[in-house]
């Protein structure tokens, strides 16, 4: 079983924690100390109480925030230990990685094409592991078979795809919102329940094929528009 260390326990490390115990041998680090007790608690894993610790393990994910990627791999370089790090944050580029690297530590990307709350519920994500460096590749497909379907290619097509993913959810949420405003006793609870249930569990349904009759019907006539 394969040691490994994960920085983070926020909404995308605490999922991918839960996914990975059991198949690895998994300690987790978070300067939350209340949060990290409370994760590792549940799942039943190790907490390591320093960076030096986790660069002893040899493989450390990073499920942190965009910003915090370059620090702590500068972090890691001042250590002078061998040592590989997989970075799942969506914004921050492969050449980033690389630039910042020390001699020692080797960088790749596996960005995933998923949202944290619905991996929490049982959805299955899509992880695009970076296709350089290729020797690293192997590793990686093995440490996150268990989470989800892997591609391998340029894991930084991901910022693309959320991103286009988000704006045209939100846009459609926003104009749902404000086109049924003004109608009869459309108040909140209404709105809440036409976007969170009509319109989420819709769009659910077109991505397994599994739409009605009905909202069928409206795809075509979407289409047909989109062809004028």
């Amino acid at each position: 079983m394969k040691r490994i260390g994960l920085i983070g326990v926020g909404r995308m490390g605490r999922v991918l924690a839960g996914k990975l115990a059991g198949h690895v041998d998994l300690k987790l680090y978070d300067r939350e100390d209340n949060q990290l007790q409370t994760v590792a608690a549940e799942l039943g894993v190790a907490v390591a109480d320093s960076l030096e610790e986790l660069a002893g393990l040899g493989i450390v994910i990073l499920a942190v925030p965009d910003r915090e990627v370059i620090s702590l791999i500068k972090d890691f370089n001042q250590l002078h230990q061998p040592m590989i790090i997989i970075n799942v944050a969506t914004n921050v580029a492969q050449h980033v990685l690389e630039a910042a690297a020390g001699k020692q530590v080797s960088c790749i990307g596996a960005k995933f094409v998923a949202q944290a709350k619905e991996m929490a519920l049982g959805a299955e994500p899509v992880i695009i592991v970076n296709e350089r460096p290729a020797e690293l590749v192997p590793l990686v497909q093995e440490i996150f078979s268990p989470v989800g379907k892997i591609i391998i290619g340029n894991a930084d097509i991901v910022t693309y795809i959320n991103t286009q993913a988000a704006e045209k959810a939100l846009t459609a949420a926003v104009l749902i919102e404000e086109t049924l405003r003004c109608q009869p006793y459309a108040n909140a609870d209404v709105i809440k329940s036409a976007i969170r249930q009509v319109a989420a569990g819709i769009m659910k349904a077109y991505a397994d094929d599994d739409l009605g009759p009905f909202a069928r019907e409206i795809v075509r006539a979407i289409r047909a528009k989109l062809r004028m």
